[in-house]
């Protein structure tokens, strides 16, 4: 708390030099391995343990490749994230294993350069395992910018809070767009399976939760075209959880051949185009479904 008030007495100075930032040295937890604008990158088999922030945190990187990585964190460690993919491009994560004390496998924007030029796309995730984390794959809550293509393919979440969670807010929301998760194996989630939350908690300091419903235009999620297909849950809170914005709607989300078992079922708010097609929730609270202000949810088997 001492650091962060010092880092912005010193927004008031015109001129700074590294000398200003020393003494904030000793209050801050650094992240561990940051790779800024960089290409052809390859980090293959390190092991990186109890660090106090993000442990990976490439950011504005082209052909960037992460494989054989064990990342063990803390599970109270705060902002403990394993890896967080910010702004790159051409990304491929292969055969990690993360426990985190924040996010497990994160994808994050720092803002748009160019209008219309997506800031994050062509990431592949393939064969990791996730386990303690607050969400096995994560996407936000900075998405300011836009993201596209990213894919999923084979990984397992273990006693993750979430398993796939999607979070955003008015201030820091941007397009994400043509997700794909597939063949994806989950148990003991403490939360929800899958989750979709465009007012997320972790606000801009100044604001309240109420007002972000009151600002559309000022940088607002868009979340649509997610596709996901073969997933299984044994064991979470509430299978799928989906909260979007009176006027801006979380749209075309595609679920395919799923069974999940959860305490409660299905909760979706201000959304539209939804398809489900052979999902199967196995849960005892009825009813199912719960839905307020969608349009088109279409369920067929």
């Amino acid at each position: 708390m001492k650091g962060e008030k010092y880092l912005k007495s010193l927004k008031n100075k015109s001129v700074l030099t590294a000398d200003d930032f020393l003494p904030a040295r000793d209050f801050l937890r650094p992240k561990m391995a940051l790779f800024v604008d960089y290409n052809k990158v390859l980090i293959d088999g390190p092991t990186f343990k109890n660090l106090p922030n993000f442990v990976m945190n490439p950011q504005h990187c082209t052909n960037l490749v992460i494989r054989n990585v064990q990342i063990n964190n803390g599970y109270r460690a705060q902002n403990g994230d394993g890896i967080d993919i910010s702004s790159c491009k051409n990304v491929m994560i292969y055969k990690c294993t993360v426990t985190a004390g924040d996010d497990g496998i994160c994808m994050k924007l720092s803002g748009e350069k160019t209008p219309g030029v997506p800031e994050l796309a062509n990431v592949i995730i393939a064969d990791c395992i996730v386990y303690h984390a607050h969400g096995g794959f994560v996407i936000g809550s900075n998405t300011d910018g836009s993201m596209q293509n990213i894919f999923v393919n084979n990984c397992s979440f273990i006693g993750t809070d979430m398993g796939v969670r999607v979070k955003s807010n008015a201030g820091r929301g941007g397009t994400v767009k043509q997700v794909y998760i597939q063949n994806i194996h989950m148990a003991n989630i403490l939360n929800e399976a899958m989750g979709f939350d465009t007012c997320y908690a972790d606000m801009p300091a100044g604001k309240e939760k109420s007002t972000l419903y009151e600002q559309p235009n000022n940088k607002v999620p868009d979340f649509s075209n997610f596709y996901f297909q073969n997933i299984y849950c044994n064991g979470a809170a509430k299978a799928i959880s989906i909260k979007g914005m009176p006027d801006a709607l979380i749209r075309q989300l595609y679920f395919k051949d799923m069974v999940i078992a959860s305490k409660s079922g299905f909760n979706c708010e201000n959304a539209a185009d939804l398809f489900l097609k052979n999902v199967y929730i196995i849960t005892a609270k009825q009813p199912v479904f719960e839905t307020n202000g969608y349009r088109n949810i279409q369920i067929t088997e």
